[in-house]
């Protein structure tokens, strides 16, 4: 079994940027948890294929977003990438493509577990996914129990008393950060838990002095994402140089054709509101190029990069 290839102490936060207008979080846990099924309840729309089923409908991981308080939450969707029966080198391909998605870092990690018979495998999994995020990034972690109305109207701390004992110690684990939901709900109560939910999440990036969740490999992420945004800037710039160029050349010679100064002045003007126009979408692709760096034919290409060093992390902590 993988262990601790997510871990390293030495960089187990980033600083969030004073204006980063994200609020990014990661759903993990064993297929069938209803993981799929809280993203939506948090997105308050169908992003993420969901449905009961004991072999996971989510394949690859998988990012939306909505907005709350005028921040953009982000939530990425993950396969039963835990699930003791999955493979490592599966494992590592989606946790390389989670960490390009949720990069420089998710604020939250929401460990999802659905009320009801916890078994000794659902155990196994909720410590590899502990164990390989590590033991510095529980501090970002939030439970989230799915299956409320499992409950029919029983309050949870009474169910808790009841619970599993593996559920309680992990309730006094996570210091009780947790939250309950039931996906089958609409208006009010939708918005209730989701409300709830994404204000624990504020509580806990404030109590990390509004850091993410970091470590080495989503530092080599960013720094990959960066590098690649930046060749594309250099791009989109040489391609407004040359459609200027072209444009300019075209209406010059046009310009220098002509013998009416009026209608000279008129292509004139036309040439300058074709370069202004072509200058506003280039410089537009320039400030987007981060967006299209991680466009679904892009990613590929920086997830196949990136597995190569997660794979040799990865290697390093293999038992």
């Amino acid at each position: 079994m993988a262990a601790q290839y997510l871990s390293d102490p030495r960089t187990s936060h980033g600083l969030a940027n004073s204006g980063d207008s994200q609020l990014r979080l990661v759903l993990v846990g064993k297929t069938g948890a209803g993981k799929s099924a809280t993203g939506n309840s948090i997105l308050r729309e169908k992003v993420f294929p969901s449905s009961f089923s004991a072999v996971s409908i989510t394949k690859h991981c998988k990012k939306g977003s909505s907005t709350w308080k005028g921040r953009e939450v982000v939530v990425v969707d993950t396969p039963g990438l835990f699930d003791t029966e999955v493979s490592d080198a599966e494992t590592l391909k989606e946790i390389t493509r989670c960490m390009v998605l949720t990069s420089p870092g998710p604020h939250a990690l929401l460990l999802v577990i659905p009320l009801g018979r916890y078994t000794p495998e659902d155990q196994k999994a909720t410590e590899k996914i502990l164990t390989m995020f590590g033991e510095r990034a529980r501090e970002h972690m939030i439970l989230l129990f799915t299956r409320k109305d499992d409950l029919e109207g029983m309050d949870f701390r009474d169910y808790l008393k009841q619970a599993p004992r593996a559920i309680q110690e992990l309730i006094c684990k996570f210091r009780d950060s947790y939250c309950v939901f039931n996906n089958k709900a609409t208006g009010a109560e939708q918005e209730d838990q989701r409300e709830q939910l994404l204000t624990l999440v504020q509580d806990v990036v404030n109590k990390c002095n509004g850091r993410y969740y970091t470590n080495s490999l989503y530092q080599k992420t960013e720094e990959e994402i960066q590098k690649q945004t930046q060749v594309l800037q250099e791009s989109y710039r040489a391609e407004l140089e040359r459609v200027k160029a072209q444009i300019k050349q075209e209406f010059e010679e046009e310009i220098r054709k002509l013998k009416d100064e009026l209608e000279q002045q008129k292509r004139k003007v036309e040439m300058e509101r074709q370069l202004a126009e072509r200058e506003a979408y280039w410089v537009s692709r320039q400030q987007t190029a981060r967006e299209d760096v991680l466009s679904p034919n892009k990613i590929l290409e920086i997830i196949h990069t990136l597995s190569q060093v997660a794979s040799f992390v990865f290697s390093l902590f293999k038992h």
